[in-house]
């Protein structure tokens, strides 16, 4: 579960990830957005923005 890092259903230790870090780790199959903090909502936007390159090289990432 990738969280906002003042969620307070993070569980301790909070690690603080980079942007670029945060959408690699959210493009994974097996990652859950919260949806309690800002973590969905922040992140799923720059993520779908990036589909039009997915279907450019023939790729699908989220299906």
């Amino acid at each position: 579960m990738l969280h906002a890092q003042d969620c307070v259903e993070a569980p301790p230790p909070v690690h603080v990830l980079s942007l670029e870090e945060a959408l690699n780790v959210a493009e994974r199959p097996a990652t859950r957005l919260c949806v309690l903090c800002c973590a969905a909502q922040e992140l799923k936007p720059m993520l779908r923005g990036f589909d039009h390159i997915g279907a450019k090289l023939n790729l699908h990432p989220f299906e």
